[in-house]
Parts: structure tokens; sequence; C-alpha cells
């Protein structure tokens, strides 16, 4: 019987929806990325943040085998560089890179040792490494509406 990779199928979920995550912040128009739709909206620079904030901290668990520190004004630093569309797409690079190697580099001992969230949930390592992944689709959604508030219906990430 053959077993399931699951590292190797949650990493090729990671490069999936950071894909199309970044298909879709291309298609945001610039003046458009840092803008509240309908007054009410979070910009898209915060949508885009808090995805890849969520896979920083996740990696970082991951890499210190538990609750890691976030060190003083990682979130500011991050806001800042994804006020532009091209921050945004770059710090995912980084950040996807950065859990790519911590899940090539973990041991299933360690993904299964628990961590809290800043928000106090406890979970396995690897299931907030699935949490932080799919967070990204989640945030795409996000997205993809905001492109259909402007006229856009079209799904930039097929093609």
């Amino acid at each position: 019987m053959q077993q399931i990779d699951a590292k190797a199928m949650l990493t090729g979920w990671l490069h999936g929806v950071t894909g199309m995550f970044k298909s879709d912040v291309n298609a945001i128009p610039d003046d458009k990325w840092t803008a509240s739709m309908g007054g009410c909206t979070r910009p898209c620079s915060e949508i885009a943040a808090d995805a890849i904030g969520f896979l920083f901290w996740a990696t970082a668990a991951i890499n210190a085998g538990g609750t890691p520190s976030t060190p003083e004004g990682a979130v500011e630093k991050l806001a800042a560089e994804c006020m532009t569309k091209a921050g945004a797409n770059a710090a995912l690079d980084m950040a996807t890179q950065a859990m790519d190697a911590a899940l090539a580099g973990a041991s299933d001992e360690t993904l299964q040792k628990t961590a809290a969230a800043p928000w106090g949930m406890e979970a396995p390592l690897y299931g907030f490494a699935q949490m932080a992944i799919s967070h990204i689709w989640y945030h795409d959604g996000q997205l993809n509406y905001v492109q259909c508030l402007l006229g856009d219906g079209d799904y930039h990430w097929t093609h």
C-alpha cells in the first residue's frame, strides 16, 4: 500500500494557493490596492498582510518546535511592505520559501508538537501549517470579491 506524503501534498497546496493569490493581487488596480470598497472592506494591502503574517507565524512555530515569539515591530514592518502589490508579492514569496524549508526540515515528531496561536487557540504544528496555507486561499476569496466589486469577474489564476 502506498502512503500519502502529507508534507509534499501540503507544500504543493502552498504553491497552488500562492500562485492564485499572486495572480489576484496583480489584478487589483494599483489605485485600489490600499482603498476600502464601500467604506467598510479591509484594503487589499491589509488582506495580504494578514495572510502572509499567519504564514510567517506558522513557519516560525515549526522552526521553534512550539509557540514562537514575534519580533518587536514585525507586524508593522509587514504591513508597510504590503502597501504595494510588488511588496506584498515579494513578502509572499519569502514566506512561501520559508514555509517550504520549515516543512522540509521538520520531523514528524516536531509537526505533532502543540503551539498556541496569538489568539489563544492550541493545535499541532502541522495543523497550524495547514491553517496558514489555506488561510491564503481564504483571503484570495476576499481579493476575488473586491475584483467583482470593481466590475472584474475574471478568474485570473486560471491563465
